[in-house]
């Protein structure tokens, strides 16, 4: 009889008792782990404008990254920011995703928003003001007394357009803005008939007017004071954020991921972008990319939308202690907002 194998038994044993212990105990652990982080409210719908600044999102639900965290999204497509706020303070939506200058605004009158998770920074032509390949303007100065297409009134558009044109001269006041309830998508055909004189477009609609109509780009918006711009960012209301803080949490989780991937993976912003805004090859392939940022939200870069929204009186002036000091700003970032 071979004693050693039999006093070998009872060990064996004995290892794999406790290895099989551990394992539940981790997968109890992991189990318990994954109920904690569940979101209290799985089905979520999200407004966003159909531009590239957004992939982040689109990717996140292209590739399962929503579905991964716990969460089913619907997302619906605006104009603007400035189309939904309402909507959204009523509760119509539970997440926004658009220029930050909508937000800001709605802040300063007393309203109560966080800002989730930035979406994108201005990169070179990734917003453009874009002219007709006709078109008798072929500098910015030229644009005094004439009309600018933008997609939201007070918007981001008018902030980056009015920063262009004070750098060259040119008084905001001078030029006349014109709000197009379509946004992106119609305005390439709309500035071919000649609704205006110039219009403001954000990729891949840049691309669009380029491929469809031969549409020139007039001006890149990321120079001079608005270079690497913070444009866009993901927004709750504060009562939202704090009454669904899971949801919030794996939403962001999400949109992380989306944002890694889009700023390595060009085939996959092509195709959500191909996918959500039904965009042909040509554009997609063609289109510029902004940059995605990941982390924490940087309130000095928002800061700087505050800033120039007071120097070009799209806050009013009894607003300037709150955005000197940064309190405006302050209060819609972080946790504690």
């Amino acid at each position: 009889m071979n004693t050693r194998s039999l006093r070998a038994v009872p060990l064996i044993t004995a290892v794999i008792m406790i290895l099989a212990t551990a394992c539940s105990i981790s997968g109890s652990t992991t189990t318990a782990t994954m109920a904690a982080d569940r979101p209290e409210e799985p089905d979520i719908t999200v407004a966003a404008i159909p531009a590239v600044d957004l992939v982040g999102l689109y990717i996140a639900q292209n590739e399962g990254l929503f579905a991964e965290q716990g969460l089913h999204v619907t997302i619906e497509k605006i104009a603007s920011s400035q189309a939904i706020i309402a909507g959204q303070l009523k509760g119509q939506v539970d997440i926004t995703a658009g220029s930050y200058v909508a937000y800001i605004s709605a802040q300063a009158a007393g309203a109560r928003f966080r800002i989730l998770a930035e979406a994108s920074v201005l990169g070179p032509g990734a917003r453009a003001l874009v002219t007709t390949a006709n078109s008798p303007i072929t500098t910015v100065a030229q644009l005094a007394g004439k009309k600018i297409g933008v997609n939201g009134t007070n918007s981001i558009g008018t902030l980056l357009v009015s920063s262009l044109l004070a750098e060259h001269g040119v008084s905001p006041r001078k030029v006349d803005f014109v709000t197009d309830a379509d946004g992106f998508p119609a305005m390439p055909g709309k500035l071919e008939d000649g609704a205006w004189a110039a219009a403001f477009l954000a990729e891949p609609y840049i691309t669009v007017a380029q491929e469809q109509y031969g549409d020139q780009v007039l001006a890149d918006l990321d120079q001079g004071d608005t270079s690497n711009f913070p444009v866009d960012g993901y927004v709750a209301t504060q009562a939202w954020a704090q009454k669904y803080p899971k949801t919030a949490a794996a939403f962001v989780r999400a949109i992380e991921e989306g944002q890694r991937i889009a700023n390595s993976d060009g085939p996959a912003v092509q195709a959500a972008m191909a996918r959500y805004d039904k965009l042909p090859r040509d554009v997609t392939a063609a289109m510029v990319l902004s940059v995605y940022p990941i982390g924490p939200v940087d309130e000095t870069r928002i800061q700087r939308v505050a800033a120039a929204m007071l120097q070009f009186d799209m806050l009013g002036k009894q607003y300037a202690t709150e955005v000197e000091r940064g309190t405006l700003v302050e209060s819609m970032v972080g946790p504690g907002s």
